[in-house]
This record gives structure tokens, C-alpha cells and sequence, in this order.
């Protein structure tokens, strides 16, 4: 699923775009804060550009996690890890065609959540 294919309907050259977390979020689970970070792990870089946008977020996926980023310049955004449920269903419906990710891990994720 392209930017095109996307809600917004905006197209932009992915290899633009620039990845800076968010000073706000922290490593979970933190007591007492909100928010959460990328885990050391995820190339939140290669996660952004391969990212879906939909209304003025971008969603992306590892095969096994979903993530959100938001804009906070024009070219810059800052991402955190989100729940399968908070992913537009077009969007994982685009991602499964294309073999990103499979219903069944999808569904073991929503039920390690409950």
C-alpha cells in the first residue's frame, strides 16, 4: 500500500524522511510515565520509510509489532510502538496482501494484550 493508497492521499519521497524520538517517551514499562519508545532493537528508520500514511500518521510493521509515527516537522516524525487495534484495518488488510505480516500473529498479539 502506497503513500497514494493511503487516507491523506499524499505522496512524498520516503527517503526523506527523518526519524527523532521523541524526548516524552520513554522505555517501558516506566512507572509513572506515559508514552513509549522504539526498543533499541527496531531500525526505526527503515520502519519509517517502509511506513503506510493515513491520516497524517504513518504506520508501519517488523512482521511482528505494529508502530505509529506522528509528524512533528516536515520531514520529521517520531514513532512508537502501538497496539494491532490502533492500526487502521485498511491498512493491515494492505499489509497482509503484501505478505508484511500475517493474520495469525496478529491475532496472538491481540491476545497476549487481553
Amino acid at each position: 500500500m502506497s503513500d497514494q493508497d493511503s487516507g491523506s492521499r499524499e505522496h512524498v519521497d520516503v527517503q526523506s524522511l527523518a526519524y527523532e524520538p521523541n524526548p516524552k517517551h520513554k522505555p517501558t514499562p516506566t512507572p509513572g510515565r506515559r508514552g513509549s519508545i522504539c526498543p533499541r532493537d527496531v531500525d526505526a528508520t527503515a520502519l519509517l520509510r517502509a511506513s503506510t500514511l493515513w491520516d497524517n500518521k504513518r504506520y508501519a510493521t517488523d512482521g511482528t509489532n505494529a508502530y505509529c509515527a506522528q509528524r512533528h516537522s516536515e520531514n520529521s516524525w517520531h514513532g512508537y510502538p502501538v497496539g494491532w487495534d490502533e492500526v487502521p484495518p485498511a491498512v493491515v488488510a494492505g499489509w497482509v496482501a503484501e505478505n508484511k505480516v500475517e493474520r495469525r500473529t496478529i491475532r496472538r498479539a491481540k491476545r497476549r494484550q487481553v
